[in-house]
């Protein structure tokens, strides 16, 4: 009994000036045939149905989900009141779905991933499921396999055989490291034992509960106020009064790191995380100088350059490299692409200021 949660309620602040407020980088066309909700939803269409979808979001982006996904069914929107991370989000679509399906497989997947390889990912995902029913203490991950030492990901180790699923090896997990440094993603990207965390995670319903309860007790206790309403048509005044109670904390730190049995499958996805300007040149084929231009852009002696702008206006640039340019017509952003994830510094500032704030 598989169930798949699209976590969509993230802000995408290191994307300005195109992710904004109203539009999150997953309401946007960023990276595949549609937006990255969109193309998310459809990579999964071959495993499960809309009937066994759900997607997680903000009160303000529900008429967006429903814009680009008008095939999900009416119920199937968790609306979180209050940003609180992953761990709260997870808790949440897991403790509304066991009520409803106890015993229940959930899929719990990111809307803004680039995959290049969908095929390879829904193998992955079945597998994963499979394996789920027959060694449910554990919580599973879509591992990628790296291509390159790359400072911006969390890392797994792999250690031996937990078992087999077809020709997919799952792998029991010994640790964890958040963003190494270079010369520690070098090691981890040559030694071969080493996956990148995706974020992409299968899990069983209860089993995510259990480990809540142990771990982070001040949000399972909310938990349980909102399970008892889950079947009711008023469970979602339940969510809107317990959640924003909840501490902000990713999954990872609340209850997957201190898990005793945590395990992963291992794909070459051609996966990316796009969470900045620069993530885009991972998914990306560029051209014979290193540019990703899109829109109106001629680049004369122009190397390294990722350019976004409105068809209705020219971008010129000459003598430059390694630069961000992103022009939205009301907003102009100009970085080197090796502090594009400085952004969200600009986002802070301009939250700090009254008559800047119509630029979020």
């Amino acid at each position: 009994m598989l169930k798949v949660v699209i976590r969509a309620g993230g802000i995408g602040t290191r994307l300005w000036p195109l992710s904004r407020k109203g539009r999150p980088k997953q309401f946007q066309a960023l990276a595949g045939r549609g937006t990255m909700l969109q193309d998310t939803f459809s990579r999964i269409a071959p495993v499960v149905g809309p009937e066994d979808v759900w997607v997680s979001t903000g009160p303000g982006m529900v008429g967006l989900v429903r814009e680009q996904l008008p095939v999900l069914p009416e119920g199937h929107l968790i609306v979180e009141p209050a940003l609180r991370n992953t761990g709260p989000a997870v808790a949440l679509e897991c403790a509304l779905l066991e009520a409803r399906w106890p015993g229940c497989t959930v899929a719990s997947l990111g809307s803004d991933h680039y995959v290049g390889r969908p095929d390879d990912f829904r193998r992955l995902l079945s597998a994963a499921a499979e394996a789920a029913e027959d060694h449910p203490e554990y919580l599973y991950l879509l591992g990628v396999r790296p291509t390159r030492p790359e400072t911006g990901y969390g890392y797994v180790g792999k250690g031996d055989e937990l078992c087999r699923v077809g020709e997919e090896t799952v792998w029991r997990v010994t640790e964890f490291t958040e963003k190494p440094d270079l010369e520690r993603a070098r090691q981890y990207t040559e030694s071969g034992r080493y996956l990148w965390n995706a974020n992409m995670f299968v899990w069983k319903a209860r089993t995510v509960l259990d480990l809540f309860a142990r771990h982070a007790p001040e949000i399972y206790g909310r938990l349980l106020l909102i399970g008892e309403a889950a079947v009711s048509v008023g469970w979602q005044a339940a969510v809107d009064r317990e959640y924003p109670a909840m501490p902000s904390i990713a999954v990872d730190h609340a209850i997957i790191e201190p898990a005793a049995h945590v395990a992963a499958l291992e794909g070459d996805l051609n996966w990316g995380d796009v969470g900045s300007w620069a993530a885009l040149a991972d998914v990306l084929e560029a051209d014979e100088e290193g540019n990703l231009l899109s829109g109106r852009v001629v680049a004369v002696d122009g190397r390294n350059l990722i350019v976004r702008g409105p068809a209705e206006k020219l971008i010129a640039l000459v003598g430059v490299e390694d630069l961000v340019v992103v022009d939205t017509g009301d907003a102009l952003l100009v970085c080197r692409r090796d502090q594009a994830q400085r952004v969200r510094e600009i986002v802070d500032r301009l939250g700090g200021d009254p008559e800047l704030e119509r630029y979020l």
